[in-house]
């Protein structure tokens, strides 16, 4: 999955959030980051885990603003 910042000074620490929580984040822009978790589980709850842990980084970040990229 692909998650866009809107400003890049904030992908550094969207990064090191989903890696703590076990996911493989790789940037592939100034913004942009491919996300997965490192456990394999079905590509729905993916997205689901996803959604939560994206979440969780916008309360802890109520300025910063992200979006999963189609």
């Amino acid at each position: 999955m692909r998650i866009r910042v809107h400003d890049a000074s904030d992908l550094a620490d969207l990064v090191s959030f989903l890696e703590e929580r076990d996911c493989i984040a790789e940037r592939v822009g100034p913004n942009t980051v491919d996300v997965a978790p490192l456990a394999s589980v079905r590509h729905n709850h993916v997205r689901l885990e996803l959604d939560l842990f994206l979440e969780a980084w916008h309360a802890a970040h109520p300025e910063a603003r992200a979006e999963f990229v189609d």
